[in-house]
């Protein structure tokens, strides 16, 4: 086991990447899933080191997911299978979430390409089996932050950007608009930002570059 991924409702399955908004109601209907998301995320931690790797798993649900008491992937590669019971729930509007960011590999072993099987198993011992693929360019294992943008852009990408307060509170999720273009932007639209991180996002959402956090310095 190793466990070293409307519109509206799109931006915020992505800002849960980042800052989790915690859903509290309990219910004994059982989850109805509608939806399900496997995405591969590289983290840069400066300009010059290579990235980490993770999987990230989500599930939309119609019903109360809370039930869910573990996650399972596997790959159907080869031998490769995960598990976590730490789960993440978050709630949107009438849209709820369960998952987990964070199944790795080893350093040194590549996250594979091709098919996976998610099993969602609940506390009844009842359990949901989905199959998703999972496609990337390797070559961003061996991409440094300051080319991603070039290796992302192929795969029509879309530059995305969080806003933190000093608690890591998310004011904002969203595209990297003009008037956000550098940190004086920023201090101008949201005068409680402490951080911010720039990320690129694929056309399905299954890829997801982070890059550094950087400092929101008034003035600057």
């Amino acid at each position: 086991m190793n466990r070293h991924i409307s519109k509206n409702h799109l931006f915020f399955f992505f800002s849960i990447l980042f800052s989790l908004s915690i859903f509290t109601a309990c219910s004994n209907t059982v989850p109805d899933i509608s939806n399900a998301r496997l995405s591969i995320i590289f983290d840069y931690e400066s300009y010059d080191a290579l990235p980490q790797a993770r999987m990230s798993v989500f599930v939309e649900a119609n019903s109360n997911p809370r039930r869910f008491e573990t996650i399972t992937v596997s790959s159907n590669k080869n031998e490769y299978v995960w598990e976590a019971d730490d789960l993440i729930f978050a709630a949107d509007d009438n849209v709820k979430y369960c998952g987990f960011t964070n199944f790795v590999l080893p350093q040194n072993l590549q996250i594979p390409s091709g098919e996976y099987t998610i099993i969602f198993r609940q506390s009844d011992d009842e359990q949901k089996e989905i199959k998703r693929n999972l496609n990337y360019d390797k070559t961003l294992y061996e991409t440094k932050a300051s080319d991603v943008a070039q290796v992302m852009k192929k795969y029509y990408s879309t530059r995305m950007l969080t806003i933190y307060d000093n608690s890591k509170k998310v004011l904002y999720y969203g595209p990297r608009s003009a008037d956000l273009s550098d940190a004086r932007g920023i201090w101008n639209n949201y005068r409680e930002a402490a951080e911010f991180q720039e990320s690129w996002v694929n056309q399905n959402g299954t890829v997801i570059c982070n890059m550094p956090l950087e400092k929101v310095v008034p003035g600057n």
